[in-house]
């Protein structure tokens, strides 16, 4: 049977007769892709052109491909003196009854584009080899198609051949023919980035007018790169560099003309969001129904999106390496632990700390972390941790990666890393390590936290003033070195993270949807905590002011000064019994993970403020009250709990094995940080002792001045290096000012964009009704009290709900005035949350924005048990 001379492009299902750009376009057709109308000359007609006596069309590519200079010359011209030469009345004649039968314009232009049959191949593209021609009229459309066949025996064509070391074989033409567009914008997209590989980044090219200018390079395009979800939907333009195009190619009156852009047009860029998202989702579509990534020729009309060309990106390796820039990036959990603006030592303990502590951990349970991928960077002076590392380490291991979002607080990601789990064996080997480090931190965390206790009271400042420096370095590399030995907070975050995980398992199925805050009634008042036992002690300080007038009367008096307290209430049980509360708690503090930040012991004022407003409120509760609040509210939830388990034991005994594990490690996370704090104090001591030094030596204009050196520095800092040291403080003291005036977002999704200010905050919620994690059960409500800084804190009275952008475990004194807490950030796992459980705080944390939403003082109800919080009219 004769093959066919002209074929619809919606036919063109054969590689062979139609070549590769019209089986591209006939596949998109297939699939309901916008393809302007047009049909395909085959290559049948391209052979009956090269059909002369005596000419064998593979032995002339044959000899041309093996022969260079004139010969070739001759050998090439011969071949397109048989085409131009061939008679093609026929076929312009059934071209013109084609376009009748298709219903195309008669008048009007054309596009006449080559669909060579090695070309838009997977190995290769052959882009711009072949020849294009564009505004032609119907009559020529003839002379065109020659024009094609012709640009098969050309010079460039040969030598692309020999460079890719392709077959002997011909290729043949087909040529694509479908009526010219009058495009406001056209050009190339990338269905992943076409350098890095990224699988969920689309890059797009666009020039106004048509494409051939981008084509033949005449004209620079505007480039984006549109950031994709792993379900193919555009988030974010994050990258947007505008040419300042001042010409179109376009079609007039007489024919294709460059054209000067509109004044209003100069500059600008050639696509609005809206178009860039639609031709990004498009993109990916196209990918996903050729099954490999793609490169799209594109055009906007009046009328919208239409597609011109889809082949393979050929010669591409799809990167999967995950790198920094690949990353988002959140403050959540540093934010909790950290002030607002770290030292410069701070940030680099915290690095350090990280690497060594928490990474290394999982590379020792067979993770896998792509080199040059690091857990922290700093934006502005501020750490940031880096979510999807973290969600990569849980997926390797085949935990639920959903489940840092909620442990640790932060933003859903916008874009979920590619992770390979471990095999079974490789898992079960991780699993025999991790219960093995998880054994040891039981077994040896209550004899290693009385260490670290014993390290702090031997270190005081009293005990350190004749020290030498040579001294201080040695006991701060032991102590360094010691840390590094005994460091237990990976197994024990590890054994926190392993039982919500598990009851996250169980309880949604078993108990309804109210689970979270049967199990969060029920972690309360374990008497575990130790950084929860701390609001029951202040309020048993309170109690005992409270039956003391020689106290109670300096306490309330009108022109109280809490610098007074030593003098005015010396010899007193109060004063002891706040002594004993110094003891055991002084070396805590807010943004306690940094150790330049002061400590209660330092500005103990803070907490006899709280103890102020204890004893001015009208009514208190006393240190008995709070633990049978703390009884009832966990008893009933447990007797509820069982309820709901009935006749199923097995459930109550599984639920009940989980449930004290998980109420274990609580304990010892708490007790773990409280222990560390410890370790940060005897550190702190020996850090302004050493600064103490160093100003005795003219390094340094104030003891503090050692807080702004990193870790890496000190050698050359002791060794009185040719460095000007003070003038490295006063740099790094006013580039710390400098940060302070910044704004930065909590979540980084694209770090090359934050840098350059295009990143904004997320944007905050409108409705009266803000969605967070429901941290502690419970419901109230009362006037929002905003706690941005400790100088806040003589602001809070009793019955407020606290607003903060994250829940500092040095808060916890003002657990016992509040009647509630809401925080910007944060999750189930985080120091803070565990505190406002154990306490029996109602808590919602990681709610976007409240911090902007609400006034200070407003109205609001705070129901904790469905994670809500009511901003009143």
């Amino acid at each position: 049977m004769d093959r066919l001379l002209l074929l619809p492009l919606a036919a063109c299902t054969q590689p062979s007769l139609v070549g590769g750009k019209a089986v591209g376009l006939a596949r998109l057709l297939a699939r309901g892709f916008p393809v302007p109308s047009g049909f395909c000359v085959t290559t049948e007609a391209y052979d009956h052109a090269l059909r002369a006596p005596g000419f064998s069309p593979a032995e002339q590519w044959q000899a041309a491909l093996h022969s260079s200079g004139t010969e070739r010359q001759r050998i090439l011209s011969h071949c397109h003196t048989i085409i131009r030469n061939r008679d093609i009345a026929e076929l312009t004649a059934q071209i013109v009854e084609q376009v009748r039968r298709l219903d195309l314009p008669l008048h009007g232009l054309w596009a006449v584009r080559s669909s060579a049959t090695n070309e838009d191949g997977s190995h290769a593209s052959f882009a711009g080899i072949y020849l294009t021609r564009l505004g032609i009229r119907l009559e020529e459309v003839g002379l065109a198609v020659k024009d094609l066949w012709m640009s098969i025996w050309g010079e460039r064509v040969l030598n692309y051949h020999a460079t890719l070391g392709l077959s002997g074989t011909p290729p043949a033409m087909a040529v694509v023919i479908q009526p010219l567009l009058e495009a406001l914008a056209a050009g190339v997209a990338y269905s992943i980035h076409p350098l890095t590989g990224r699988a969920t980044q689309v890059v797009i090219n666009a020039v106004a007018g048509l494409a051939a200018t981008l084509v033949d390079g005449r004209a620079t395009p505007d480039q984006y790169v549109v950031e994709i979800t792993e379900n193919s939907q555009p988030i974010r333009i994050c990258e947007r560099t505008i040419t300042g195009q001042t010409q179109a190619l376009r079609v007039t009156g007489q024919g294709l003309r460059e054209v000067p852009l509109s004044e209003g047009a100069v500059g600008r860029a050639t696509l609005s969001d809206d178009q860039l998202f639609d031709l990004a989702r498009t993109a990916k579509q196209i990918e996903k129904t050729f099954g490999r990534p793609m490169d799209i020729e594109w055009l906007y009309d009046d009328r919208g999106l239409w597609l011109l060309q889809a082949r393979p990106i050929s010669r591409l390796t799809r990167s999967t390496q995950l790198t920094n820039d690949d990353c988002e990036w959140s403050r959540t959990n540093f934010k909790e632990t950290m002030p607002e603006l770290p030292s410069p030592l701070g940030l680099s303990f915290l690095e350090l700390f990280m690497e060594r502590h928490i990474v290394s951990p999982y590379r020792r349970l067979g993770c896998q972390i792509p080199e040059g991928v690091s857990s922290v960077r700093t934006f502005q002076g501020r750490p940031y941790i880096n979510m999807t590392l973290f969600h990569s380490l849980v997926a390797q291991l085949r935990g639920d990666p959903s489940s840092v979002i909620e442990q640790m607080g932060g933003e859903i990601l916008a874009r979920m890393p590619e992770a390979h789990p471990l095999g079974w064996f490789a898992l079960a080997h991780a699993g025999v390590v991790m219960m093995a480090e998880m054994r040891k931190a039981v077994q040896n965390g209550p004899a290693w936290f009385a260490d670290m206790k014993a390290m702090a009271s031997e270190h005081r400042a009293d005990r350190l003033r004749t020290v030498s420096s040579e001294d201080i370095v040695l006991r701060l590399d032991a102590i360094g070195q010691w840390l590094d030995e005994h460091e237990l907070t990976f197994a024990i975050a590890g054994g926190v993270s392993q039982c919500l995980q598990a009851l996250g398992g169980l309880l949604p199925r078993w108990l309804g949807e109210d689970w979270r805050a049967l199990l969060n009634g029920a972690l309360q008042g374990q008497a575990a905590a130790i950084s929860a036992q701390q609001i029951v002690r202040l309020a048993e300080v309170a109690d005992m002011v409270r039956r003391d007038p020689k106290a109670t009367s300096w306490f309330t008096a009108e022109g109280w000064n809490p610098v007074d307290v030593r003098r005015r209430l010396e010899g007193t049980d109060v004063l002891r019994a706040f002594n004993r509360y110094l003891d055991d708690y002084g070396h805590r503090g807010v943004g306690e993970s940094d150790v330049m930040s002061p400590r209660f012991a330092d500005r103990p004022e803070l907490l006899l403020a709280v103890l102020r407003t204890q004893i001015l409120a009208p009514t208190s509760a006393t240190p008995a009250d709070i633990l049978q609040r703390q009884t009832v509210v966990r008893e009933r939830a447990l007797a509820e709990i069982r309820t709901r388990f009935g006749w199923r034991f097995h459930r109550w005994a599984i639920f009940s094995w989980w449930y004290r594990r998980l109420c274990r490690f609580f304990a010892l996370r708490e007790a773990n940080r409280h222990h560390l704090m410890y370790y940060s104090a005897a550190g702190r001591s020996l850090l302004l002792r050493l600064g103490e030094w160093l100003v005795e030596r003219g390094r340094l204009s104030s003891r503090e001045d050692i807080f702004f050196f990193k870790i890496e520095e000190r050698a050359d800092l002791l060794a009185g290096g040719s460095s000007d040291w003070r003038g490295v403080i006063q740099a790094r003291r006013a580039e710390r000012d400098r940060y302070a005036t910044v704004s930065v977002p909590n979540t980084i999704r694209d770090w090359k964009d934050v840098v350059r200010g295009m990143d904004a905050p997320s944007p905050v919620a409108s409705e009266r009704i803000l969605h967070g994690i429901p941290i502690s059960a419970g419901q109230v409500v009362g006037p929002a009290r905003f706690v941005r800084s400790m100088e806040d804190w003589s602001r809070v009275c009793r019955g407020d709900i606290l607003v903060v952008s994250v829940i500092d475990p040095g808060m916890a004194p003002l657990f016992g005035v509040a009647a509630g807490l809401v925080a910007e950030m944060g999750g189930t796992l985080s120091h803070g949350a565990i505190i406002a459980r154990e306490y029996g705080l109602p808590a919602v944390a990681n709610v976007p924005g409240i911090t902007t939403r609400l006034k200070d003082g407003d109205r609001i109800t705070l129901d904790a048990e469905r994670g809500e919080v009511i901003v009143e009219k």
